[in-house]
């Protein structure tokens, strides 16, 4: 079990989000790989995220950089889509207002790349990075 744990000391808040946001990245990646999209995908919407609090927002980051923090470090592979469906859920049951955006970015031979993150507001809280090279296609709420 100490895989799971990182070099630095954790808060008593983060470590009581371990068990759930394992069993979250779990649930979602066998549910990805056996069951078709309709089945776990949530709604779509076009609607912009609410702007939330700046304690929701904080929680939001907290729940995130957990499940961020064990992506690597559980025995199965957590894609951008793992760990945003397990942050939906987990912000969803907190009723924390949130969108989870999924979008493609072209790479080399007419190929494209997806991927999935999530924002409260103006801000994104997982998947973040060169998000410009990537084409929003559809919300998620």
């Amino acid at each position: 079990m100490s895989f799971l744990l990182p070099k630095r000391k954790l808060s008593i808040s983060e470590i009581a989000l371990i068990p759930e946001a394992c069993f979250y990245l779990f649930i979602f990646r066998l549910k990805i790989s056996f069951q078709p999209s309709v089945k776990w995908m949530p709604k779509a919407t076009t609607e912009v995220s609410e702007n939330t609090g700046p304690e929701n927002l904080k929680s939001a980051q907290l729940i995130t950089g957990v499940i961020d923090g064990l992506g690597n470090r559980t025995p199965w592979k957590n894609t951008c889509l793992v760990k945003a469906l397990t942050a939906h859920r987990m912000l969803k049951n907190r009723k924390i207002n949130y969108k989870m955006h999924i979008g493609v970015a072209p790479v080399s031979n007419n190929q494209l790349k997806a991927h999935a993150w999530l924002s409260v507001g103006n801000n994104i809280i997982l998947g973040g990075g060169n998000l410009s090279a990537y084409f929003e296609i559809s919300g998620f709420k």
